[in-house]
This record gives C-alpha cells, sequence and structure tokens, in this order.
C-alpha cells in the first residue's frame, strides 16, 4: 500500500502474539498445470473483510491449507477458513532509532510487503520507508536498508536471520519477493523498476544475475512495467501484481524476460492491487489477489472500504 501506508505507531503498537498448531500440516490436495498454449483467467470468487482485514492488507502466500498474509506492521497466517493461527511484527532486531529532528534519521522498518514461503520458512521483504509523525519524519532519507527477514511459517517466529539487499540493486525499496522452489533463487524488484529487469538470488539472498525485461508491441509503445505490488512463482513464470489503471496482472516468463499481460481486475471503484499468491483450491482458483478497496475518500458507489482477497482461475487452450 505505497500512496496509503499507516503510520509506523501502529505497526509498533500491535503485540506479538504467537499461537502454535501442534499437528503437521497437511499438504495440498489440489494440483494444476501450466498451460502450453492460451490462458484465459476467470474470476471465480472473492473474500471481503473490513477493519479486521488489516493484518491481510499488504501481502500473500499459501502455505499447508492455509494462508500468509502481511500488512505494514507484521504478518499472520490463518487456516482455510481464514482463523487466524500465529501473528508477528517486524523483529526488533530490526529497528535502528537514530533520530536527528533537524536533519538525517534511521528508524527501522516501516513496511512488510509481498511474501512468500520456502521450505517452512517465510521470506519477508522489509522497507525502511518515509513515515511522518506529524512533527517528526523518520527513515530521513528513505529506503536505505532493504531487507529480507526471516520467519518461521508455522509460528511466524522471527528465525533471527536477515538480510541486507544491496542499495544498488533496490534503491527504491523491496515492495515483494518470490521464491522459486524448483531453482531455489529469489526474486525481487525495486517499486519503479528503472532498469527493466528482475533481480535474481539465491536463498542466503546472494545476487546471482538479472532478468532483463521485454515488452511486446501489443503492450503499446513506450509500455514500461512498473508498480509490482507482488509477484509469485508458477511453472517458468512469474506473475505479478501490478497497481496500474487496470489493477492488471502480468506474466514474465522467467528464462526469456518476455512479458505478457495475463488479466486485469478493472474495478469500478477507487482501489489499490496489492499481492498476490498461487494456490489450487477445491473451487478452481489459482491465483489470488489482494485489492485495497476505497483508498480515497468519500466513498463511491456502494462498496465497502475493504480488503478483497480475489480467485480466479485458469483454463486452456
Amino acid at each position: 500500500m505505497r500512496s496509503a501506508r499507516l503510520p509506523a505507531r501502529l505497526g509498533r503498537s500491535i503485540a506479538v502474539l504467537m499461537i502454535a498448531m501442534s499437528s503437521a500440516w497437511p499438504a495440498g490436495a489440489y494440483t494444476q498445470q501450466p498451460c502450453s498454449g492460451v490462458e484465459t483467467w476467470t474470476k471465480v470468487g472473492k473474500n471481503t473483510w473490513r477493519a479486521h482485514g488489516l493484518p491481510r492488507s499488504q501481502g500473500a502466500t499459501a502455505v499447508g491449507h492455509g494462508w500468509i498474509f502481511s500488512w505494514q506492521g507484521g504478518v499472520s497466517r490463518t487456516d482455510e477458513a481464514y482463523n487466524v493461527r500465529a501473528i508477528n511484527t517486524w523483529p526488533p532486531q530490526l529497528l535502528n532509532p537514530l533520530f536527528n529532528p533537524t536533519g538525517p534519521n534511521h528508524f527501522g522498518p516501516t513496511h512488510i510487503g509481498d511474501v512468500d514461503v520456502h521450505n517452512g520458512i517465510l521470506y519477508a521483504p522489509e522497507e525502511d520507508g518515509g513515515e511522518d509523525l506529524g512533527p517528526l519524519s523518520i527513515n530521513n532519507p528513505e529506503f536505505q536498508h532493504p531487507i529480507i527477514a526471516l520467519y518461521e511459517a508455522k509460528t511466524l517466529r522471527y528465525t533471527g536471520v536477515s538480510y541486507e539487499l544491496p542499495t544498488s540493486l533496490n534503491a527504491d525499496g523491496v515492495p515483494w519477493i518470490a521464491i522459486n522452489s524448483r531453482t531455489h533463487e529469489a526474486y525481487t524488484a525495486e517499486w519503479g523498476m528503472p532498469h527493466d529487469r528482475i533481480n535474481v538470488f539465491d536463498l542466503q539472498m546472494n545476487f546471482l544475475r538479472f532478468i532483463d525485461l521485454h515488452y511486446p508491441a501489443s503492450l503499446g509503445a513506450g509500455f514500461h512495467l512498473s508498480r509490482i505490488q507482488g509477484a509469485e512463482v508458477f511453472g517458468g513464470a512469474l506473475y505479478a501484481a501490478r497497481d496500474d489503471d487496470g489493477k492488471s496482472v502480468f506474466k514474465i516468463d522467467i528464462a526469456t524476460g518476455n512479458v505478457s499481460k495475463a488479466f486485469a481486475l478493472n474495478p469500478a471503484f477507487p482501489s489499490e492491487m496489492e499481492g498476490i499468491a498461487v494456490r489450487a483450491t477445491p473451487d478452481g482458483a489459482l491465483l489470488h489477489v489482494l485489492l485495497v478497496v476505497h483508498k480515497d475518500l468519500p466513498l463511491v458507489g456502494e462498496e465497502p472500504v475493504a480488503i478483497q482477497f480475489q480467485h480466479f482461475a485458469l483454463s486452456c487452450s
């Protein structure tokens, strides 16, 4: 939620709650194969949450038969029915309060972006974005320490491990991370994506290479893929949720960097595109996209101020 972030003090004021489940997680029972031809995406449902949707307002990923969500101040895990099973905030170890009321200062993370899971570990991108707290602005200048923090996916306890990314690769923050479990690689990109590329790391966040992006003429002259709020791997592609006018999902071929548009939500009300998850569910859905509804006031129409989790099924031809 880059354009409407909550104050940092809200995240700090949320107490850490750990609710660990004693039984082993079941494996997902539903599978979906990538298309070899044309993809068609169809909306098959949505969940809507109002005030209690706050801890689900930034990113999402699937884990077992449940979900992990992120928001500005932390992460939460739910079961399949969206009942909360664990919750946590930024790791206190990452805070670095160096205040100067008349000049540069640094506090620490103020924003957790779109997350992903690999081998029972949650990878969470934590940005030190600027925040205005009335008489004081913190993290000035902003985005000086982009960090990937690792949590235990089941309990959401911080593992004590975090990796700071080079600002030369993430000078505009680290709004999302996606894990390729097959190749043991992690992908990130900057918010503005000034270089038209995806960063590729190993799972200890050592830089490996770039994926240079290539745009077809069908996307229009001068098209530039930016404002990605979340991405996840399916098959040989990254599916990226972009906060553009249409609230679109784009497909990025990992091997070639070729970009194509998968579909758009085209909401009829002010909203902001957030994170994306990949999981085959019993209703036939595969991609699941978070949308913050009515981030702008006054209200337009009858849609409530809320978080929506929209679900899309894939068919091939």
